[in-house]
């Protein structure tokens, strides 16, 4: 392979990443588990302990019952490959969701493994890590732990942006000293 087929095969993987991450946001949404189930890799491990795709689909039908309606708006997609069947992936995400009389606003990333398989690509895994979760009506900064996003059976808790490295040696530094980031 010459190195112009090379970057459109690169580019091709990226765009088909892309609209992966697109369509879990869609059949999401929507409500559709089957479609969401059948984006990851046939023999995924589910959270609850189970493999494979049926068993995916099965969880997400319990961790979804809690709200009634979701809008899971992406954001800023960064890909980093592994090599040509493997990359990770992290997306910004602004979801909303109706838990009951509570409309829940929960920033958060996506760090996502990516594998690609007979040609087309998958999730290998994803991970959710949130900024805040609030009711839209609440300001996050006085929400205890800014996390208040009641019946969620999977996150419990907000853990970015403390949960990055470079956030804390940022804050952990004194400017005084003359110490860059």
């Amino acid at each position: 392979m010459n190195d112009l087929e090379a970057r459109v095969r690169r580019l091709e993987a990226v765009e088909e990443i892309r609209q992966l991450v697109s369509r879990y946001a869609l059949a999401l949404d929507g409500r559709d588990v089957t479609a969401m189930a059948a984006l990851f890799v046939e023999d995924v491990r589910t959270h609850g302990g189970g493999v494979g795709r049926e068993a995916l689909a099965e969880w997400f039908g319990e961790i979804l019952r809690p709200f009634t309606t979701t809008f899971h708006l992406v954001g800023n997609h960064v890909i980093d490959f592994v090599d040509e069947d493997r990359a990770t992936g992290v997306v910004y995400c602004r979801p909303e969701h109706e838990v009951g009389d509570l409309w829940v606003v929960m920033p958060m990333q996506y760090w996502d493994r990516y594998e690609r398989r007979d040609g087309h690509w998958y999730f290998a895994s994803r991970s959710t890590h949130v900024f805040y979760a609030a009711d839209v009506g609440e300001n996050p900064l006085r929400v205890p732990g800014r996390f208040n996003f009641p019946g969620n059976p999977f996150i419990r808790e907000a853990d970015l942006p403390e949960r990055w490295e470079s956030w804390r040696r940022f804050w952990s530094t004194d400017p005084a000293d003359g110490a860059r980031p």
